[in-house]
């Protein structure tokens, strides 16, 4: 199973993500998708896996 996660970035290494996501999970073993919104209004998420993103870290990014 496939699930999008988010993380924020490494502050040293911006490209790199940090250690957990915002649901707590170890991103060691994840792969990254490198995706970045190219303009204000788009999601998080590469919009090809919207149906496989983390219900949990869509809410800590609405608690934001």
């Amino acid at each position: 199973m496939v699930a999008v996660h988010a993380v924020g970035a490494d502050p040293d290494v911006p490209e790199d993500p940090l250690p957990t996501t915002l649901c707590g999970l170890d991103t060691a073993s994840m792969e990254h998708a490198r995706y970045e919104r190219t303009a204000p209004g788009q999601p998080w998420y590469p919009p090809h896996l919207a149906a496989q993103r983390c219900p949990e870290c869509e809410r800590a990014l609405r608690a934001l």
